[in-house]
């Protein structure tokens, strides 16, 4: 799907937020977490807040500390 040129800004802003996130945290991330990381943000960016998002990154929390912390 061919994104304009306003979703690829924001595509890219949100990355590099997320990459900034892992990289505070001390966490080294595969890619695919990162693209999962990054489509919440997008999310978030374009829809703003709702409960269902709300959830989406909790769980997406939990499995970041399971995968990299052990938490």
């Amino acid at each position: 799907m061919a994104r304009t040129e306003s979703q690829k800004i924001v595509f890219q802003n949100q990355s590099h937020l997320v990459q900034k996130h892992f990289e505070n945290c001390g966490i080294c991330p595969n890619l695919i977490d990162i693209c999962l990381g990054t489509d919440l943000m997008v999310r978030y960016a374009t829809e703003g807040y709702s409960g269902e998002l709300a959830g989406r990154f909790e769980a997406y929390e939990q499995y970041i500390n399971e995968q990299y912390r052990g938490k």
